[in-house]
């Protein structure tokens, strides 16, 4: 991509957030044009950061992956990446004392234990522990299992669950479904069972998502669907979820002010600030729902497949509706001499 020095560019204070996955990358490999789009934008010195719905690493390692799959020789900084759970941070001080059931697969008991979730003392448990320190509480083996030590929550002397926090989705939906509902129902036997006991946070509610399958897979945003219905046959009351990730204003907010932080400007600085995704229900509702600066850009090489011409929700109805990412940057710094 060639593109003419753009002074006017940071004048402005105008940046982009990016999603990832069917944005910059489909599974492992890039999409054509991606690498050459951000090297576009640091050529003209606009800032741009990541917001994606995806988790269960840590910030550093989902940049450093990402610069690397894009073939990029100097890794983006963590300050650049904001993943779904990123939010969850705010919550290990609220619950320092109390007993958490961390929900993921991945690494996420690693990513939960750098925000300050307490591991070592058992105030942080995940499922597998529970199921490999309970006796019979799952009827059928686990899929996953835990290099951390099993934990009985059946105990005499053991805490409550008080907080389910669901990370990223799980790979092992039955065991969880069966931990989790324990868990929000009381956590031991003697649990009332048709009353929601502990907090349900979760942060991510993608339904599909684009990995590198012809066609979009199944996300937490699913599991969580199912989780719902399952609680709701038990107990014959609604789940009560309090959520972050795209599309929630909190995950647009945190966005804007790493972008803010990125360009060593205050966020009321920016007069545009584009969001690029590839799903209308989680990037571009979102976006639209921010207003403010924001204006949503759509892009057809994700989960995204329809006609160049949106027709779906008005409220996940694009600013505008760019083939590839590639495309999408080229016309904002054709733009760029006036506003965007």
């Amino acid at each position: 991509m060639r593109v003419s020095r753009v002074v006017r560019a940071v004048q402005q204070r105008w940046g982009v957030i990016f999603d990832i996955d069917g944005v910059l990358i489909q599974g492992y490999k890039p999409i054509p044009g991606a690498a050459e789009a951000l090297r576009a934008l640091d050529d003209a010195r606009v800032p741009y950061a990541f917001m994606t719905n995806g988790g269960g690493v840590l910030e550093a390692q989902k940049a450093a992956d990402l610069a690397a799959r894009l073939g990029r020789s100097e890794p983006f900084g963590a300050n650049r990446m904001l993943l779904s759970h990123t939010p969850f941070r705010a919550l290990a001080d609220r619950f320092q004392d109390r007993r958490v059931l961390v929900v993921g697969a991945s690494r996420t008991a690693e990513v939960a234990a750098s925000y300050g979730f307490d591991f070592a003392s058992g105030l942080a448990v995940t499922t597998p522990q529970i199921a490999s320190g309970t006796p019979e509480i799952c009827p059928f083996p686990p899929l996953a299992t835990s290099a951390l030590p099993g934990v009985n929550v059946n105990a005499p002397d053991a805490p409550a669950i008080e907080a389910v926090l669901i990370f990223y989705e799980p790979n092992d939906w039955g065991t969880e479904l069966q931990v989790i509902t324990d868990a929000v129902a009381g956590g031991r036997p003697m649990g009332s069972g048709d009353k929601q006991v502990a907090e349900v946070w979760a942060s991510n509610a993608d339904f599909l998502w684009r990995a590198g399958y012809p066609v979009s897979r199944l996300g937490n945003g699913a599991f969580l669907e199912s989780l719902k219905a399952v609680w709701r046959r038990r107990s014959g009351h609604d789940l009560q979820i309090q959520e972050c990730g795209k599309p929630h204003k909190v995950q647009f907010d945190a966005a804007e002010a790493m972008l803010a932080e990125v360009a060593g400007v205050s966020t009321s600085s920016f007069s545009r600030i584009y969001m690029i995704g590839d799903n209308p229900a989680a990037d571009i509702r979102g976006a639209n729902a921010a207003q403010g600066p924001w204006r949503s850009i759509l892009v057809r090489t994700g989960v995204y497949q329809g006609p160049s011409h949106f027709t779906g929700d008005a409220a996940e109805a694009p600013w505008r509706l760019e083939p590839d990412v590639h495309e999408a940057v080229r016309r904002l710094l054709a733009e760029s001499h006036g506003e965007p």
